[in-house]
């Protein structure tokens, strides 16, 4: 137990704890400031959210603190089964009966007490697997079928699933992290690209596949031209944080989470932050995440193996990514996607995961090179 559980040693990166408590504290703050008018209204108490966030928030944090305090290199154990789980859950929410179908969309799991979201584990089951798979192939990673399309066939089983949800965002993020890994893996650039332009086929057939992704993609290019309707959202999220201007409105202040716009505890609360905090509080959260990537990326090009340096690379890859595209969306810079702000929206499946992203990162910063 001893050898798996390491409590004394080098320290954590420091940089990394202190920007996810700041960003985790942040979150508190506007869940509960962007949902109590809601909360109210729906529930009858002004706190609903805050308590169920801050019980996510807590288990989030039991995993971070056993993560992080387990050797990392351990989970090269379980990757086989980690990844044959990861299919599980993805398959199980597809299934009549067990998958939760809201607005189209099965990416849900009804607990009954609440609900968990598959690709939000699955996304770093599969980092972990990845990981593990470009070590020891490490040697023959610049050749085509054990390099390239052994690693893309495995990423396609999740991703082909993904599709089926449909969870066309969190599928974005997942062939971005693949392509990264593969690049730190020392892939051959010319797959890489060549795979590129074969995805970027993918992409448009797959938006042109479905009207509602036609439908998303006008309404990012001009979500003037219908407001009331198909560009609602970016519209509003655009009213927010024109309305917060420099110091914002004050915090509690914002008129846009009064029903005016969507999921202003979640997938727009970054919206809502441009409000009420203003381009203060924006660039705090922005300065906020900019340190947690770089401390990432350090401890990751620091790592003392080839696996430590893959698994840190592709988790704050992962959390990065989803940060970065949820922003983007809030101020028109990417069409409209259900994904969470990690460590700040509401959403337990997404914290939680995200936590313990976090702690595997904080175990490989124990044993960097210094």
């Amino acid at each position: 137990m001893s050898k798996i559980f390491q409590f004394e040693g080098k320290g954590y990166d420091l940089g990394i704890i202190i920007s996810v408590v700041f960003l985790s504290a942040m979150g508190m703050l506007m869940v509960y400031s962007t949902s109590s008018v809601y909360a109210l209204e729906e529930f009858k108490d002004p706190s609903y959210f805050l308590k169920r966030h801050t019980i996510y928030l807590a288990i989030g944090f039991v995993c971070m603190f056993i993560l992080m305090n387990l050797d990392y290199r351990v989970l090269r154990r379980f990757v086989y089964p980690a990844y044959i789980f990861g299919l599980l859950i993805l398959i199980l929410v597809l299934v009549p009966g067990i998958g939760d179908e809201v607005g189209g969309a099965k990416r849900w799991i009804d607990l009954g007490p609440g609900s968990f979201q598959p690709s939000e584990i699955a996304k770093f089951l599969l980092v972990l697997y990845l990981s593990h798979s470009i070590t020891k192939k490490k040697e023959k990673m610049n050749t085509f079928f054990v390099g390239f399309v052994s690693h893309t066939l495995i990423a396609g089983a999740y991703i082909v699933l993904l599709l089926l949800e449909p969870d066309f965002g969190m599928v974005v993020i997942i062939t971005m992290v693949l392509f990264g890994l593969l690049f730190v893996g020392e892939m051959k650039v010319s797959y890489l690209a060549a795979s590129g332009v074969m995805s970027a086929g993918l992409l448009i057939l797959a938006v042109m596949s479905e009207s509602y992704r036609m439908k998303r993609i006008m309404s990012f290019l001009n979500p003037w031209e219908d407001p009331l309707g198909s560009g609602y959202q970016a519209v509003q999220s655009f009213v927010a944080l024109g309305l917060g201007g420099v110091a914002g409105a004050g915090l509690g202040d914002s008129t846009q989470k009064l029903f005016f716009l969507p999921q202003a505890h979640t997938d727009f609360i970054f919206s809502i932050i441009g409000e009420e905090l203003g381009f203060i509080g924006v660039l705090a959260i922005i300065i906020g995440f900019g340190v947690f990537v770089l401390r990432g990326l350090r401890v990751a090009l620091r790592a003392s193996d080839h696996f430590g340096c893959y698994l840190v690379f592709g988790c704050t890859m992962l959390i990065a990514l989803q940060a970065g595209i949820n922003m983007a969306v809030a101020v028109g810079l990417f069409p409209i996607k259900g994904l969470t702000l990690p460590f700040i929206s509401y959403g337990g499946t997404s914290l939680v995961s995200t936590f313990a992203g976090v702690g595997i990162i904080l175990s490989v910063s124990r044993k960097v090179v210094k």
